[in-house]
């Protein structure tokens, strides 16, 4: 039977596997000064450096060009990005931060969270080419594999860092391609205002899965199927992306 959920209720819903916190951050975004002031406070932990140097430039910068706020909120994640990722490998992380609560868990060792963390440092965004080339990848694959994770996660951070830099969307640890809870999650968010279904023909349940993924409520999106859960959902994901990709030129 077919089953259809809009995400924030398939999401809701128990699933084997990883054990994600999919509550949503209840609190406000800081305003701007909010932002520098976290930005100045970071750099003065680490007088000196070559990052606090720029993050304070960067500050400055941002008060003259207020409407410059998004390109500079960027910049300073990357650049803090660096500085988190050595924290982590020197074993200074304090345990009140969220991502301390990562290790070991699944991540198992400090410096696979760093890697982790500096996959969000992600600075070219992600072209039309590149994503026909992870549906390549996908349509080919017969089961989930490290090179497609590897593919899915640089999408991943491509667009949902471009818009919200945030080490709160820092993924958990597990593999998209082989799991139904981490491949919706990534969906959730590269798309929060769209929806998804799965299921096949109702007739064999030998057939292959079929999924949709829509960027809105209205969304008429092309379905995609697949050998597994993950890699069709994954498939139908990068199929909405590439036929927005298209849209918008």
């Amino acid at each position: 039977m077919k089953r259809i959920f809009t995400l924030p209720d398939a999401l809701g819903r128990k699933k084997r596997g990883l054990d994600i916190d999919q509550t949503p951050n209840q609190d406000a975004s800081p305003g701007g000064e909010d932002l520098i002031a976290q930005a100045r406070q970071f750099a003065q932990q680490a007088p000196g450096s070559a990052a606090s140097d720029l993050i304070l430039r960067l500050c400055t910068a941002l008060q003259q060009e207020p409407a410059s706020l998004p390109d500079v909120r960027r910049e300073i994640f990357r650049e803090a990005v660096k500085g988190i990722a050595n924290v982590i490998r020197k074993g200074q992380l304090p345990g009140d931060l969220p991502l301390a609560g990562m290790l070991p868990g699944g991540y198992g060792t400090p410096e696979h969270l760093a890697q982790e963390i500096e996959r969000a440092n992600v600075g070219e965004p992600v072209t039309l080419a590149e994503l026909r080339q992870v549906r390549q990848k996908l349509k080919s694959a017969s089961e989930g594999n490290d090179e497609i994770d590897e593919a899915i996660k640089r999408v991943y951070y491509a667009k949902v860092f471009d818009k919200d830099p945030s080490t709160e969307n820092i993924l958990p640890p597990g593999s998209p391609s082989r799991s139904i809870d981490l491949a919706s999650l990534i969906v959730e968010r590269i798309l929060p205002n769209g929806w998804w279904t799965m299921g096949n023909n109702g007739e064999n349940l030998e057939d292959l899965a079929i999924a949709k993924v829509g960027t809105w409520a209205g969304d008429d999106p092309k379905p995609e199927s697949g050998p597994t859960a993950a890699l069709t959902l994954l498939s139908a994901l990068v199929l909405t992306l590439i036929e927005t990709a298209k849209k918008e030129g």
